[in-house]
């Protein structure tokens, strides 16, 4: 069952811009969620599911998006005002209005390419960055995912919408993810024209957002899909290869999958979140966040497990199979 959340809006140059809070702890982390181009806050809704650990999630609604209201450009009557810069203040000024400090920005698509921007032109207030396939850094393959909805009707949208229902043999998660591409589909016809504004904008900036990766004074971290076609996996990596050498603060982890991380593997990403999350909190206020250290560590068959955060010497010996992230107690610690 998921977490109970909370919703309001906040108003953004006569804009009312929805956003939704989990109802974790006040104290906890903000982990600030922004959508890619054409979907909304929902894109983030496998989180609310599984909050991570220490983790206050507030999701927002991009403006044309969800609940939000809509903006116009100042030379048009209809075509809306969605750009990374536009949205980097839109960002800023919710920030202010929620009294959120240092958040991390976890982004999807184009809002990772909003939350680079930000980052970079706020140093000081951000705390890390969670970018999943970030728009704007690496050129796209020209395969649109919606290339086949226009030939496709409502009937069959709907029959196959009606195969992917709780039920069905297949794993939930991947039942999950389909259905989100689906609706992702229907969407799309709507959606197109602020889809298209936004990949003109994250395109136009790619030079810049590339100079504001390699400045960036925060931590980042990537979360990459494996069969990507869209942004396929070696254009990530020939990006990253070079910055990870001089950047040990980045990191990045590639999940299975074509469609999204968090959609395709939530379990597995809701805990690359909270290790992330973790590590960069005081140590003082961190929540224990395991990764293996050592196999077969001190005989065969058991595995030393240490604490993500940089300045923790907790660690922990569990026997194969056993997962310290899954075990709150009866486990055995050395602090050293």
């Amino acid at each position: 069952m998921g977490v109970r959340s909370t919703c309001g809006w906040c108003e953004v140059e006569g804009c009312p811009i929805a956003w939704e809070e989990s109802s974790a702890d006040k104290d906890a982390q903000p982990v600030l969620c922004l959508h890619t181009a054409g979907t909304g806050s929902r894109e983030f809704r496998p989180l609310l599911d599984c909050c991570p650990a220490g983790s206050r999630l507030i999701l927002l609604d991009w403006p044309g998006h969800g609940r939000s209201g809509d903006t116009t450009r100042e030379d048009s009557e209809t075509a809306p005002a969605f750009t990374v810069e536009s949205c980097s203040a839109i960002l800023s000024s919710l920030l202010n209005q929620l009294g959120i400090g240092r958040p991390i920005l976890l982004g999807s698509g184009f809002g990772a390419a909003v939350a680079i921007r930000y980052a970079s032109d706020h140093p000081d207030q951000v705390l890390g960055l969670v970018l999943c396939l970030p728009a704007g850094l690496v050129s796209t393959s020209g395969v649109d995912p919606f290339s086949q909805s226009g030939k496709r009707g409502i009937g069959r949208l709907l029959r196959r919408m009606k195969k992917s229902a709780p039920g069905n043999t297949a794993k939930e998660t991947a039942i999950a993810a389909r259905r989100q591409a689906l609706r992702m589909e229907a969407l799309h016809p709507a959606m197109q024209s602020i889809r298209a504004i936004a990949k003109d904008s994250a395109d136009r900036t790619s030079t810049s957002l590339r100079k504001a990766l390699d400045s960036l004074s925060c931590p980042a971290f990537f979360a990459l899909s494996h069969g990507s076609r869209e942004y396929p996996l070696r254009k990530y990596l020939a990006l990253l290869d070079p910055s990870l050498a001089w950047a040990p603060q980045h990191q990045f982890t590639v999940f299975a999958g074509a469609f999204h991380p968090l959609w395709d593997e939530p379990e597995r990403f809701a805990l690359a979140l909270s290790s992330f999350v973790q590590a960069q909190l005081p140590v003082e206020r961190h929540t224990h966040a395991w990764m293996i250290h050592a196999v077969d560590w001190p005989v065969k068959d058991n595995n030393l497990w240490k604490c993500v955060h940089p300045d923790c010497a907790t660690e922990q010996v569990l026997a194969a199979g056993l997962n310290a992230n899954e075990r709150a107690s009866g486990i055995q610690h050395r602090q050293d």
